[in-house]
């Protein structure tokens, strides 16, 4: 049986949820650590971030788009 190849495209709207790490530079001088990088973060200061797990995820809708052959 011969079978030939067919890319499909989809538009899906997915939720997810991402645990994301921040590399921020905090100076020594400064107490409550966790406020100055929450603060830093959301200034997009912040020297570096990888996303390192997905906890959670979710499909909330999908659309088939087009279907090709592959060449």
């Amino acid at each position: 049986m011969s079978s030939v190849k067919y890319i499909l495209t989809k538009y899906e709207t997915i939720r997810r949820t991402e645990k994301v790490e921040y590399m921020v530079e905090i100076p020594e001088n400064i107490k409550n650590k966790t406020a100055y990088a929450d603060e830093q973060v959301l200034d997009n200061n912040y020297a570096n971030y990888r996303v390192v797990d997905i906890v959670d995820s979710e499909l909330l809708d999908e659309e088939s788009r087009s279907l090709r052959r592959v060449k």
